[in-house]
């Protein structure tokens, strides 16, 4: 990765330099062009002003004979002009190859940014359910139960994290790989995978699919969507007191798309819920806020990915509703 960013900076480097070559010999040029013509002129008025006739002359005879009239005291100042012309000529080039070479180079550092920040973020909650789940391996050795079954849930959760590895480099390179996806699947992996956490918290996941699960069809990427449904239930999960409910139900939005609320009982979001999916959000005091941050933004990011929406649908003391919308696959 070093080499490949210091070849982009060396061949970007080489570019500048060889427009700023070329440029700065074209402004040379013309500039002594638009010299000449100016002590032409300059000559010619002069000669007008001692009586004699400058169209009488050629240029030729001008030259040749010596006869130039030149008033040095504008020629000193045509040539601080011309000067101060040709460096402000050369500088305003070299802004503008300097900005325009080096705009696509920034583009993608600001893309290996964000890939690097929405990467951490993603591999977060995975990573906390496979150490519950390592605790939980440990616990049921030390007692003699049966590992079975969380070491096939730890394979499996092995599996997700390539899976938004994979899903995330997709998303980086602006692509979309959309296809018919079945969101009461979508629901079930995704409340599994979070499930460890919320036992963890006390939290019971109750989930509700209001209409026929066949029909309930969407275009998208599986592991996408449930990234962007993981990330709900983990914020919802995190702000829900011990031993409450969250809910997620899938139905039909009235619009014809296919909706997923998900509801805590959490003390509500206050005022601005728009500041929630911004990245790295924060409270209306300043401070960071558990469970804000990236989650919220990227999950919006890939519900517009798939001509979706994700807000707050409704928040009070009492709890918080998120809306996600889907257009229904045709």
């Amino acid at each position: 990765m070093a080499d490949n960013r210091e070849g982009a900076h060396g061949h970007v480097a080489g570019l500048i330099s060889l427009r700023m070559t070329v440029a700065m010999a074209a402004v040379t040029i013309l500039g002594g062009v638009l010299f000449v013509l100016g002590v032409l002129l300059g000559s010619r008025h002069e000669f007008a002003e001692r009586g004699i006739d400058p169209n009488a002359m050629s240029v030729t005879e001008q030259f040749g004979s010596g006869m130039m009239v030149i008033d040095t005291r504008k020629a000193v100042g045509f040539t601080v002009l011309f000067v101060l012309g040709v460096i402000v000529a050369v500088a305003v080039i070299g802004r503008y190859y300097s900005r325009r070479e080096v705009a696509p180079l920034e583009h993608a550092f600001e893309l290996q940014k964000d890939f690097v920040a929405d990467a951490s973020h993603e591999l977060k909650t995975p990573l906390a359910v496979i150490a519950t789940r390592i605790d939980l391996i440990d616990f049921r050795r030390a007692h003699g139960q049966p590992i079975d079954g969380p070491l096939e849930a730890l394979r499996g959760d092995v599996d997700r994290m390539n899976a938004i590895i994979t899903d995330l480099l997709v998303a980086a390179r602006g692509a979309v790989d959309a296809e018919p996806v079945p969101l009461a699947g979508v629901v079930d992996q995704s409340v599994d995978a979070v499930r460890p956490l919320a036992d963890k918290r006390g939290v019971i996941i109750d989930r509700r699919v209001d209409g026929d699960p066949a029909h309930l069809v969407v275009q998208g990427n599986a592991m996408g969507l449930s990234r962007c449904l993981v990330a709900v239930l983990d914020n919802a999960v995190a702000h829900a007191p011990d031993g409450t409910h969250v809910t997620v139900s899938v139905g039909y939005h009235h619009r014809g798309d296919a909706v997923i609320r998900v509801a805590d009982h959490g003390p509500g979001i206050g005022e601005n819920p728009e500041r929630l999916f911004r990245r790295f959000a924060r409270d209306d005091d300043g401070t960071a806020h558990q469970g804000y941050g990236l989650g919220l933004a990227l999950a919006r990011d890939v519900a517009s990915r798939y001509g979706g929406t994700l807000d707050v649908e409704s928040t009070s003391a009492r709890g918080t509703t998120m809306r996600i919308t889907l257009p229904l696959a045709s």
